[in-house]
């Protein structure tokens, strides 16, 4: 029996957070041209979007971090930060794999931070936990704490 396609993976492995509750209100389309469009809440009450294209096996998180401008301290911050997701110094089950995801872009339009990630296509539900788990780490060890204002601003977490 043939490898299910890398989308059928992706989505499989976004159902199951939800079906386990982690993810609510998720949703998916297919789009053309081999993309297929995710849209769910984790973490804040903003829903997250996210776009996998089979074709490049990269999984676009669209706007995942509004109000952060271009070139600013808290951009180079967590372009830093994201980067020593990937470092061998994090013990393997905090660290990114360079195995299962390649690359990690992060880009600022109208200050808007995206990130687009290439997953593996041979282990594509690894690949796809590693990139939940990215997301994981910005909000809870990135931004709870020392960006707690922008938190209150952008997501409506509690002030206190």
């Amino acid at each position: 029996m043939p490898n299910p396609p890398t989308s059928a993976m992706v989505t499989e492995q976004l159902r199951s957070y939800a079906s386990r509750g982690v993810f609510r209100d998720f949703s998916e389309q297919l789009l053309p041209r081999g993309r297929t469009e995710y849209r769910f809440s984790w973490l804040t009450s903003r829903p997250v979007h996210a776009v996998y294209d089979a074709r490049t096996r990269v999984l676009k998180l669209i706007d995942l971090l509004p109000g952060i401008a271009s070139r600013s301290a808290m951009d180079r911050a967590l372009r830093d930060f994201i980067a020593s997701r990937q470092s061998a110094k994090l013990p393997p089950h905090r660290r990114i794999s360079r195995a299962l995801v390649p690359t990690v872009k992060c880009t600022n339009r109208g200050g808007a931070i995206s990130l687009s990630l290439t997953l593996n296509a041979k282990r594509t539900a690894d690949a796809t936990r590693q990139a939940v788990l990215l997301i994981s780490e910005i909000f809870q060890s990135f931004l709870a704490g020392p960006h707690h204002e922008y938190m209150v601003e952008h997501f409506g977490i509690s002030e206190d």
